[in-house]
């Protein structure tokens, strides 16, 4: 999972600036989706299935699902989802005993639809499937138009869609989930599905060379999509980063468009790629960064492309089955976190584990609450498990609020003599130099430096007029130091914080930042500068807690 450390620093200062957006709770929901999703922003690898909307190409007919078998086996299911999806947990709860064994088949327009099982806990859903399609098309990404699951009271429950071609069998694995668990209940639930449609992504080459692209260049798309705006571009050392809006209406904002770069005809690979809020509605704002030489650069071609319907089998898919939460609910086990900690700056300190067939939830609270304080925050997260070592991320939902998560290995009657303990690394601190204020003097359009140390990182801020906006840039040549993600100005002693400039997880690949405070230098008084919010790594930190 990519870290928090942007949005829980903003998290850390809403006291000071109530009307930022929880940009923490966006970011956790993004992850949340992407990690469910088994991929990254891009589909680098594999073929992948999303949620898509787009004009179909139909089938001419409309097909009507027939049920072929519906009959439970006892067998264990084996078909593959562990090694597609990492879920490794649904594996461990059906071999447990915990889930519903299924064996139904719904066959339309050639195309069957097979449920293998069932299994939930108090948050969540799983249903195993695969489907045999005839003529299985060359795609990129795949998915159901329609689909819902329906309680006997009329409950619908969101479904989300994972769908991988297994390549030793040219059939397709899929696994339908929700976040909705049964708790302690037994209910008969019906699934409903429409229209299974294929995507392939479209290549458009641009006029545009990526080496002449400056702020606020209107880049033509080529397709459907109209003019791209520039918003910045980045190139620091052999980083290229472009941020970019792009037009999209509520039908196509979904399609992956994105720009992309080509060296002859090999894709030059992104290294990070992330979907920003956007300041305008009907607008999708990306950010892209490669790795490349000067004459990589130069000699690299823009391209545009987004997911194109290539084929739509019409019909619906049908049928009913039984999912039992009983039997998860009562061997759940749960316990109350209230060992000391002997990390003092963490963020969020555990305060409940659940384990529960499908997943172990380290259940998280904030410790540290003052803005003024240092935290860390780990990027990774490890189980150690009575000898074996488990990898998690970090999860959040609005109801449950943040936790690590982690994929059942295996089962124990009695969980609590069960030695665990959680690891995490691959620390970043992030601290604010409140005690640190530069005067900012005949401040004009050319450009004026002040060097400070922060922690032993060399860090240089460069301030100038820009109109009557204040522009600060702030940099460090240790690529330790991971950025200033917030500076902050006094005008005769009152605080005042830049624009929100939104930073993704994993960055923009350089510590490089760029604050503006608009309208700024129309004012009189007396300007101070501290570099406010600045967060560097600590590869050698670890925190080691024991939970059970």
């Amino acid at each position: 999972m990519t870290n928090l450390t942007e949005e829980i620093l903003l998290e850390k200062a809403r006291a000071e600036r109530p009307k930022l957006p929880d940009f923490e709770a966006m970011w956790e929901r993004i992850r949340a989706e992407q990690a469910l999703a088994g991929a990254q922003a891009v589909f680098n690898s594999g073929k992948s299935s999303r949620k898509l909307v787009s004009k179909r190409l139909l089938l001419p007919a409309v097909a009507v699902s027939v049920l072929l078998v519906a009959a439970p086996v006892v067998a264990g299911v084996s078909m593959g989802w562990t090694e597609l999806f990492g879920r490794l947990g649904v594996k461990t709860a059906m071999e447990s005993g915990f889930g519903n064994p299924l064996d139904i088949t719904v066959q339309t327009a050639g195309t069957s639809l097979s449920l293998h099982g069932v299994v939930t806990d108090e948050q969540r859903l799983d249903i195993l499937f695969t489907l045999e399609v005839p003529s299985l098309p060359d795609y990129d990404a795949v998915e159901f138009q329609h689909k819902t699951l329906t309680s006997a009271k009329g409950k619908s429950m969101q479904l989300n869609e994972l769908i991988r071609k297994d390549l030793s069998s040219n059939q397709l694995t899929g696994l339908f989930e929700t976040e909705n668990g049964l708790g302690n209940k037994r209910e008969q639930l019906k699934l409903a599905l429409q229209n299974l449609s294929f995507f392939k992504y479209k290549d458009v080459p641009l006029r545009e060379a990526p080496a002449s692209l400056k702020e606020n260049n209107q880049v033509d798309s080529m397709s459907k999509f109209g003019a791209l705006r520039i918003v910045s571009v980045l190139r620091e050392n052999d980083v290229f980063t472009i941020r970019y809006e792009i037009p999209v209406t509520s039908e196509d904002q979904l399609l992956d468009p994105r720009l992309f770069l080509k060296s002859g005809d090999k894709t030059i690979k992104v290294g990070y790629s992330a979907v920003l809020p956007p300041e305008k509605a009907n607008v999708r704002l990306r950010q892209d960064t490669f790795r490349l030489s000067d004459e990589e650069l130069k000699n690299a071609s823009l391209h545009f492309s987004f997911l194109e319907a290539i084929r739509t089998i019409e019909g619906t898919w049908e049928t009913s089955f039984e999912a039992d939460g009983k039997k998860a609910s009562q061997a759940t086990f749960r316990k109350k976190l209230e060992s000391a900690l002997e990390d003092p700056i963490l963020f969020k300190k555990p305060k409940e584990l659940i384990v529960t067939p499908l997943q172990i939830r380290v259940m998280l609270e904030n410790y540290k609450n003052s803005p003024d304080q240092p935290y860390a925050y780990y990027d990774k997260a490890e189980l150690l498990l009575n000898g074996r070592t488990i990898e998690g991320g970090l999860w959040g939902t609005e109801k449950s609020g943040s936790f690590y998560r982690f994929e059942s290995p295996e089962w124990y009657k009695d969980w609590s003599p069960v030695p665990m303990t959680l690891q995490l690394s691959e620390a970043r601190i992030v601290k604010r130099a409140n005690d640190r204020w530069f005067p900012l003097e005949a401040v004009s359009e050319s450009k004026q430096t002040s060097k400070t140390i922060l922690d032993g990182f060399p860090v240089t801020l460069t301030y100038y007029q820009q109109d009557q906006d204040l522009i600060v840039e702030s940099q460090s040549d240790d690529s330790k130091f991971l950025g200033i993600s917030q500076t902050a100005v006094k005008l005769d002693g009152k605080a005042i914080y830049p624009q929100p400039n939104p930073m993704p997880p994993g960055g923009n690949g350089s510590n490089k930042r760029t604050d503006l405070y608009p309208g700024l230098l129309a004012k009189k008084g007396t300007l101070q500068l501290s570099p406010g919010f600045y967060s560097y790594s600590d590869p050698e930190r670890k925190s080691i807690i024991p939970i059970n």
